[in-house]
């Protein structure tokens, strides 16, 4: 896949920053490729027609060979890459978009989430977990205060909006990176659907920030970087 794609668009998930992406694209960027990372925090600051914006944002940033998305911003990559002119995809620890029509979250994730609500807002993502929980996913203090301080604090309503999946996308070219054990469902899914998986799911979620050079391995496989 490398060899083809060398610039690349990455796309944050909506409950945090581009500060959670900053370490990977650093590793790609001293391989030898382009990396843009667009911020889409304002894009999902209110729920209604937050894909579109999201999008936008990512287009506004020029075509790209390549499009990556971790955790939840899943479902918006195919959007993204018809919207790029992107070739390929890769899904990092992330959900998967619906096969067709559009990406609607399953009770059990809305329960879930709802169950984080403060009154009309999602607490951040941070406040989710007992205390230590960040600090042993993401030791290094200067990058966990980065990605921590852009977590969003989401709309209550903003997983009752659904994000459309084109009809057409390049969905016979995606590569899935299983980081995490809480990812085993959306890496079997994704074999279910024929896309190369790698990683063994052996590691924690932020692997994606704290590990970015075994992460970027895994993104780009056995071929070359380019020169």
């Amino acid at each position: 896949m490398s060899h083809l794609a060398t610039r690349w668009s990455m796309v944050h998930p909506p409950l945090l920053g581009p500060a959670v992406l900053g370490p990977l694209a650093t590793e790609l960027r001293s391989r030898g490729y382009v990396v843009v990372l667009p911020d889409l925090r304002d894009a999902v600051e209110h729920a209604a027609g937050w894909p579109d914006r999201a999008v936008a944002a990512c287009r506004a940033l020029g075509p790209a060979d390549a499009v990556l998305g971790f955790s939840g911003a899943g479902p918006l990559l195919p959007a993204v890459a018809v919207a790029t002119g992107a070739r390929r995809v890769v899904l990092v620890d992330a959900v998967l978009p619906a096969r067709h029509g559009a990406t609607v979250p399953g009770d059990r994730i809305r329960a879930f989430v709802l169950s984080r609500r403060r009154e009309d807002r999602i607490a951040p993502w941070p406040q989710w977990w007992p205390p230590g929980t960040v600090e042993g996913e993401l030791p290094d203090a200067a990058v966990r205060e980065a990605v921590c301080a852009e977590a969003r604090s989401l709309p209550a309503d903003f997983y009752d909006v659904a994000v459309p999946v084109p009809e057409r996308w390049p969905s016979r070219a995606v590569r899935y990176v299983q980081l995490s054990p809480g990812y085993q469902e959306s890496a079997d899914d994704a074999r279910a659907r024929g896309w190369e998986v790698t990683g063994d799911g052996a590691g924690v979620h932020l692997d994606v920030a704290g590990r970015a050079a075994r992460v970027a391995d895994l993104v780009l496989g056995p071929t070359p970087a380019p020169r």
